[in-house]
């Protein structure tokens, strides 16, 4: 029996060869490299049991159901290091009049205050869920919100509840973010408890926006930070440099921290968008002590584009991404995650792994070399978060996203439209949910739809 991925019938049971598929370098562990070029090596894969049987020089003889691939792409699932999944889908009753940061800050923080119950972030949360599902995604962290009064024991609560529901399908975890005082404030350390017994990750924000601002109040801050984790066994994960002052240095103050504090943790920083603003030797610097740190840095190209070098009634002259090239040249661990979707940080986004990694590749102009990129939404974040996945290896667990298009020019012009998305070896529905699933949290006296 033999079909192809025109219109593929994956079956529901039995052996699978998938013949002919390309997957990109660096993500697939094998003891051979059969390539179809720079970019790929060209394989078959067996799925047997809900896992990789085997992975197989391309045109080996066939063992099982026949699939032929003809030469598609094959990638694992893929993981989002960085989400707000508690403010998503918010957008229909939280508008951004400017687009700028201030405003979207505003416009969350009345929203929760009004709106932020259990059902309300429930729904949300999980749309948001289906939607990355549907698209390949199979592990998430997300940063919870926790300004608003109280609103952390309900946020969190509908993180542990949909961690335990959605179990086997996606990953889940989750990061408390807190105001740019960390920890060292009455309020913010209240809820460390909450988040340790949740399973969940330290957070918050470091920026500056002059260089009159002194930097021992962040050094302490950080000090305790670190100390704190490390007692409590706990990673961390921070919002940083989020704008274009070159003053905003907070990235290197993190990571000098990490080295005089000796933590062993996993840190990662998200944004660090001020690091294309420095001048090349502070920039350099910078660079090399993350890398001394073992930091990883996660940029969030679809939202910093959106927000960053805002400008009235004008074009924007500057982008919000860090120095990702330079970054990677270094040995510097980097990812590309979605961030918000559909609120007013930014008013697009579908947690889509693929078109987040187009348009970070079409931002940095990266496609000079684009070997290293598919690992930023794979291998890369799943070790950043401690989870098994993104790669491709015989005995793990058949988590496979395929593509009909043969190449990345081919992939990111269309952006995977008609991908097929296999879990522990079965086809899912790929079909992302209807909006109107959240009708009823915008227009009183309609019913709510069903969404499992």
């Amino acid at each position: 029996m033999s079909t192809t991925m025109t219109n593929i019938q994956w079956p529901n049971a039995g052996r699978v060869h998938l013949a002919n598929v390309n997957v990109p370098r660096g993500l697939i562990a094998t003891a051979f490299e059969h390539s179809s070029g720079s970019s790929f090596s060209a394989v078959d894969l067996v799925v047997d049991a809900g896992k990789i049987a085997e992975i197989l020089p391309a045109g080996s003889p066939v063992d099982g159901i026949l699939i032929d691939a003809d030469g598609g792409q094959c990638w694992p699932t893929f993981a989002d290091l960085h989400t707000h999944l508690d403010k998503g889908h918010i957008l229909p009753r939280a508008q951004n009049p400017d687009g700028t940061i201030v405003s979207a800050r505003s416009q969350v923080r009345a929203d929760t205050g009004s709106y932020w119950r259990m059902e309300d972030v429930e729904a949300r949360f999980e749309f948001a869920m289906m939607c990355a599902y549907a698209h390949g995604t199979s592990a998430i962290r997300t940063h919870i919100d926790c300004h608003v009064h109280n609103q952390e024991h309900i946020s969190f609560d509908v993180f542990r509840r949909l961690r335990d529901r959605w179990e086997g399908r996606i990953e889940l975890q989750a990061v408390a973010l807190v105001s740019t005082e960390l920890y060292d404030n009455a309020y913010s350390a209240s809820i460390i408890d909450l988040v340790q017994q949740s399973g969940g990750i330290l957070g918050g924000v470091t920026l500056r926006l002059s260089d009159s601002e002194e930097t021992g109040p962040l050094d302490e801050r950080l000090d305790r930070l670190f100390n704190l984790a490390r007692a409590r066994h706990m990673d961390i994960d921070l919002h940083v440099d989020e704008n274009g002052a070159a003053a905003s240095t907070t990235l290197a103050q993190i990571a000098q921290a990490v080295i005089r504090n000796e933590f062993k943790g996993r840190v990662v920083c998200g944004h660090c968008c001020s690091l294309s603003a420095q001048d090349d030797a502070v920039a350099a610097r910078t660079i090399q002590l993350v890398k001394d740190a073992g930091i990883t840095i996660v940029s969030l190209p679809l939202v910093n584009q959106y927000l960053q070098g805002r400008l009235p009634e004008a074009t924007p002259r500057w982008r919000g991404i860090p120095l990702l090239r330079e970054l990677q040249a270094a040995g510097v661990p980097v990812a590309l995650a979605s961030d918000n979707c559909r609120d007013p940080y930014h008013l697009f986004g579908d947690l889509d792994l693929l078109e987040v990694l187009g348009s970070g590749i079409r931002l940095g102009h990266l496609d000079v070399d684009l070997s290293p990129w598919p690992g930023a939404i794979t291998d890369r974040p799943f070790e950043a978060m401690g989870v098994e996945g993104g790669t491709l290896r015989a005995g793990a667990s058949a988590n496979l996203v395929l593509f009909r298009e043969r190449s990345y020019d081919e992939l990111f012009a269309r952006h995977g439209a008609d991908r097929i998305v296999i879990r522990n070896g079965k086809r899912i529905d790929a079909t992302p949910p209807d909006y109107r699933m959240l009708d009823h949290l915008f227009h009183p006296g309609i019913a709510k739809r069903n969404v499992d």
